[in-house]
């Protein structure tokens, strides 16, 4: 299974954080402070990358996928449940319940066809998409300019909080995804005692168009991500939203993503 990219930075949040520093108070940190954060934060997602947390634990997860008609009323709904469980070292996402009931005729079919490709790529896993894959890294933040405007408490845990915003002047378009990620803004919440990051929301600023528009646009994306403590000196991620307005050549699409994970357990060798 796939993590979230940049629509997963890429990540209505699930716990209301109380703000310890007075409501609307922004903390005149140095500029030296701010980038001591980012570095640990960027340090910490590296050593996390390489312990692979991720091919370590068993969860469920639970998507729902909703589109809208112009007027913003709902015209689909649907849910679906998945026990994600890593195999050689590889997670993969078990579609179990559609809407709540368990899988039954072609969903079954359909899984019992996806289980057999996923095995059959399993000793040769396809290279994520370098245009459109995201990393924590140094490289992306060097193109945000961030403030930290206060300490607030996420889920019981003091957490810095900073704004990011674009960096005036050209900005790196060497990918795809570039052009969203230079026309993107919002918050990154980051663990104070152990720099993880818990939590970013972000939204567009303005269009992105792909092939000056021929193929389509996004006129709006907003969403957030989150990821949680599961075990000692493990963070993992525990939910993904995203609402997008999208034109496709010929088409319009109004849609939300939104994905929990739960249930967390180790899988002892």
């Amino acid at each position: 299974m796939k993590s979230p990219t940049i629509l997963a930075l890429l990540l209505p949040a699930v716990t209301a954080a109380a703000i310890i520093a007075p409501a609307g108070a922004r903390l005149q940190a140095p500029d030296s402070e701010v980038r001591t954060i980012v570095a640990r934060a960027v340090e910490r997602a590296a050593w996390g990358q390489e312990q692979d947390f991720g091919a370590r634990f068993r969860r469920s997860m639970t998507r729902r996928d909703q589109r809208f008609d112009g007027e913003g009323e709902v015209t689909e709904d649907e849910s679906r449940g998945y026990i994600v469980e890593p195999y050689h070292g590889v997670p993969y996402a078990k579609l179990v319940t559609r809407d709540g009931k368990p899988i039954a005729g072609d969903d079954l079919e359909n899984e019992r066809e996806q289980w057999e490709d996923f095995l059959a790529t399993i000793d040769d896993p396809s290279e994520p998409d370098e245009e459109t894959a995201v990393v924590f890294d140094k490289d992306l933040l060097e193109r945000y300019a961030a403030e930290l405007v206060g300490i607030r408490d996420l889920r019981g845990r003091p957490t810095y909080v900073l704004d990011f915003e674009p960096k005036q002047g050209k900005l790196p378009t060497r990918r795809r995804v570039d052009h969203a990620l230079n026309k993107s803004r919002g918050q990154i919440w980051i663990d104070r005692d152990t720099y993880e990051i818990a939590r970013v929301t972000f939204d567009l600023t303005e269009r992105v168009r792909f092939w000056w528009g021929i193929l389509g646009s996004v006129s709006e994306a907003n969403g957030h991500f989150e990821r949680a403590p599961v075990a000692d000196s493990v963070w993992l991620a525990s939910e993904f939203d995203v609402y997008f307005h999208v034109r496709a050549l010929f088409s319009t699409s109004r849609q939300r993503e939104t994905s929990v994970w739960s249930a967390f357990e180790p899988i002892t060798d």
